[in-house]
């Protein structure tokens, strides 16, 4: 067991509370000695009860941690950590912070972590957490470690990583008044990719529909090692309110994904989208495949193509440059788009997405719009082709209707969409409920499908739905 004790200052200002205030996190390395854990615990003075000593003031807190596998106690710890010595009883606008790290061999466990001031043994903040780890011979990543505060550790210590003393940064929640998003991760056997050579891409992607953003990528290429550590930071200032995931993740040469790990992180700021054509009218599309694309309509309809896998920041952005009727900025904006989704090879994501633009454009045309305007082309498009599809066109008590089923939807399970054609003039299969997070969920959803108003429609559709094929 390995303890630090570090201060570092509050950013925003803090309210003092009685009730002990504690935020605690953990991630996972590996070493020559063997993969570990590390906890980081942040206690916030103003929430503590300071005692005197000598001409200042400290607090005593009772920190107990334990970890099980399989309900078996491997790991337990007990301890009173003692606070830094303050000038004031209160109002001192400063975090203090242990850390432990504990030797753990490959599996699942269960953390668990309960601290209290002894001044006030009433209140009881109990932390837990699964985790696992799997550091063997083969190419990993090890957890993203949130980075507050660095600098390089003159005198080694057992704690400090590469050479680097790290304070976490223990929140996944960035106000507007921080600026910086800083992380650390290692990269573990990479000398087993096959051509010694590997892409490492880190960026920040929406958090619903893991979408990677404009401006907020890193692509390295690297030579395959055994151990290789990475210490990085996205300036987001310019990051909208949002929920999103940062990620790190390696491709091969030829841009296929090998491993990814990422993380989850809340951004509050003064917007909600982008603020001006600035990072546009910086892209350089010279010798790109968008700037061979001239024909001011056909851009537009590409551009117009990209809106069932946009956040929707980018398609308020898209419309904008649309309206702008501006040809070199909507090249700018076409190229930077696929750029962000594949920076080696954008021209061949775009080809790979119009060939299903033109598929679903074949398959889901109605009278009326194009086919990746109808519902069943949007969620197509954003999410791929269903594990099965079942279809039904002529049933007696209903309208016609498919079920889509998705046995994995990024972080989801057993996910299904119903499409009902309630206008057979049109022939148009509008989406009328889905489980997923975030779509359609109408209550009267029933309804909508039933073609006689009768309040059921027999098992045939139940069963469809339970048990799609």
């Amino acid at each position: 067991m390995k303890k630090i004790l570090l201060c570092f200052l509050l950013i925003s200002s803090i309210v003092h509370s009685q009730d002990i205030k504690s935020y605690i996190t953990n991630a996972t390395f590996n070493s020559q000695e063997g993969s570990f854990v590390e906890l980081y615990i942040a206690f916030d003075a103003n929430s503590l009860f300071l005692v005197p000593s000598n001409n200042s003031f400290f607090a005593k807190i009772d920190v107990n941690i334990e970890i099980k596998n399989d309900d078996v106690i491997v790991y337990s710890d007990h301890y009173i950590l003692n606070s830094p010595l303050f000038d004031l009883q209160m109002d001192n606008d400063v975090f203090f912070f242990d850390q432990q790290r504990v030797l753990l061999s490959d599996g699942k466990y269960d953390i668990s972590v309960s601290v209290f001031d002894i001044s006030n043994v009433e209140k009881v903040n109990v932390y837990s957490d699964s985790i696992s780890i799997n550091y063997t011979e083969k190419l990993s990543i090890s957890d993203i470690q949130l980075i507050s505060d660095y600098n390089r550790d003159t005198i080694e210590s057992q704690l400090s990583k590469s050479g680097m003393l790290m304070t976490p940064f223990v929140s996944n929640y960035y106000p507007q008044n921080i600026s910086d998003l800083s992380f650390y991760f290692e990269v573990y056997n990479s000398k087993n990719i096959s051509s010694n050579k590997y892409v490492l891409n880190s960026y920040i992607e929406t958090f619903d529909r893991n979408i990677p953003l404009f401006d907020f990528n890193k692509l390295q290429r690297k030579t395959s090692e055994n151990f290789a550590v990475n210490l990085l930071s996205f300036d987001i200032t310019n990051l909208a309110t949002g929920n999103y995931n940062l990620v790190c993740e390696i491709k091969d040469i030829n841009n296929q994904s090998l491993i990814k790990k990422k993380i989850f992180f809340q951004r509050s700021n003064s917007f909600s989208g982008f603020k001006n054509n600035n990072d546009i009218y910086a892209v350089s599309t010279i010798g790109t495949f968008a700037k061979f694309i001239t024909d001011k309509e056909q851009l537009k309809l590409f551009i117009d193509y990209l809106y069932p896998i946009s956040t929707p920041d980018e398609n308020i952005f898209a419309q904008n440059q649309i309206k702008n009727d501006d040809v070199d900025l909507m090249q700018k904006y076409f190229y930077n788009f696929w750029k962000n989704r594949d920076p080696v090879n954008p021209d061949l994501a775009w080809n790979e997405y119009h060939n299903k633009v033109k598929s679903v454009n074949s398959d889901f045309k109605n009278f009326r719009i194009q086919g990746y305007l109808t519902d069943r082309g949007r969620v197509y498009l954003q999410y791929g082709a269903p594990n099965s599809m079942h279809k039904v066109e002529n049933a007696s008590s209903t309208y016609p209707y498919e079920i889509w089923h998705y046995y994995k939807l990024n972080n989801q399970s057993n996910k299904k969409f119903v499409f009902v054609n309630a206008d057979f003039a049109t022939n148009e299969y509008r989406l009328e409920y889905s489980n997923v997070y975030g779509e359609v969920s109408n209550s009267e959803w029933h309804d909508k499908i039933n073609y006689d108003n009768k309040p059921t429609f027999g098992d045939d559709f139940n069963n469809n739905y339970i048990n799609p094929r």
